[in-house]
């Protein structure tokens, strides 16, 4: 065997090391990408999972919450603060998830059904009163898109 054939055997190996190596990480990167997506969607459901407790654990929130979502009026101002910071708080959760969706780290399966229970907050009177007297707090993209819900549930 000559040093030509030689060479020629030690191109291959490397070439099929290279491919090998390449192959490998793209399978850590389609992996890695799947576990990304998975925790961005438990982080959400942690949040919304969250709101849900406090509203399960104390009766004054839940009420404060059913009120609220009939008609602003049936609040107290103390009791308005705290309904206004719930909002605040649950619709950061959707905003988190329509960029989550956006960048591509959210399976839009899950943001599908996560979106019903959005288009269900907006047939609440008091909900809707409170968005738009809330101009605070959200992106002014995200609030063009939560206009764009609200209008498609309201024709």
């Amino acid at each position: 065997m000559n040093w030509d054939a030689i060479g020629a055997i030690g191109e291959l190996v490397g070439a099929i090391a290279v491919i090998a190596t390449i192959a490998y990480l793209a399978l850590q990167v389609k992996q890695n990408t799947k576990a990304v997506k998975a925790s961005a969607h438990h982080a959400i459901t942690d949040s919304f999972n969250n709101i849900s407790i406090q509203i399960i654990q104390n009766p004054e929130v839940g009420r404060v919450w059913r009120l609220g979502n009939e008609r602003l009026s049936n609040l107290t101002e103390d009791e308005l603060v705290s309904f206004s910071f719930m909002n605040i708080a649950y619709m950061r959760v959707f905003e988190t998830l329509y960029y989550q969706r956006k960048i591509g780290t959210m399976e839009e399966q899950l943001y599908i059904a996560e979106e019903q229970t959005l288009r269900w907050v907006f047939t609440q009177p008091g909900f809707i009163e409170w968005w738009e007297s809330n101009p605070i707090s959200f992106s002014v993209e995200y609030r063009e898109y939560i206009a764009g819900l609200i209008d498609a549930e309201n024709t």
